[in-house]
């Protein structure tokens, strides 16, 4: 892990141009969950998550500690190419992100995958560590894709960790990351994991045998040849 620079400013957007930026809600808000809306600013598509519309109580118990919480890890990921990227904060409930176009990778048929696209996912989820950043969540399908332009990117970082310097439980959480990828390679195109990559499952399946939190049940399509 290399000791990165610090993260740069992030300019504020004002509230009261929020409605006439909309061009659509891309999912609505719930009385725990943000509402998430695409805008468009300066030309450019954007992401808007607010939990500006939700109870008081929920604002100031979920909102304020989740945005303080997933605001300062893309900030430490701008400019890394695949990430969206941290364009502006709103106030304490919300923060506009850059827009990536793209279909979660298990969906893309498997004649349509680029060559080397697990090779490059993986390589973008070590300059994510490289920054000091887990992401935690990406067996979550849906959070790996192909974007428009037949490249891989990783979204929805709300779930992430930072870590200041690399110790036991970093490494261990780095195997999450690059493991869930694996498996994701595994289930996409079966057959294809090198022998060093399906050792590495095993190893890590090894390792969780001691991780005190409960597991995911084993699935057959994870099963390795």
């Amino acid at each position: 892990m290399t000791k990165p620079a610090p993260p740069p400013a992030v300019p504020k957007f004002p509230r009261t141009e929020l409605e006439a930026r909309t061009v659509r809600v891309l999912r609505p808000r719930t009385w725990v969950a943000p509402e998430v809306r695409l805008l468009e600013i300066d030309g450019r598509p954007a992401v808007l998550k607010d939990f500006g519309g939700l109870p008081l109580a929920t604002r100031l118990t979920v909102g304020i500690p989740l945005i303080r919480w997933e605001v300062p890890i893309l900030r430490r990921l701008i400019g890394l190419e695949g990430v969206p990227q941290l364009l502006y904060t709103v106030d304490r409930f919300a923060f506009l992100m850059s827009y990536i176009e793209g279909r979660p990778l298990y969906k893309v048929p498997p004649a349509e995958l680029p060559p080397g696209i697990f090779d490059r996912t993986l390589d973008l989820v070590d300059q994510l560590h490289a920054r000091g950043v887990v992401h935690l969540d990406l067996r979550q399908r849906k959070n790996t894709l192909l974007t428009s332009d037949n490249r891989p990117a990783i979204i929805d970082y709300a779930a992430a960790l930072h870590f200041g310097r690399e110790g036991r439980i970093f490494r261990f959480m780095r195997n999450v990351d690059r493991t869930a990828i694996l498996k994701l390679k595994n289930r996409v195109l079966p057959g294809t994991l090198t022998e060093a990559e399906k050792e590495q499952l095993k190893a890590f399946d090894r390792m969780r045998r001691f991780w005190p939190l409960k597991r995911r049940r084993p699935n057959a399509k994870d099963a390795l040849d």
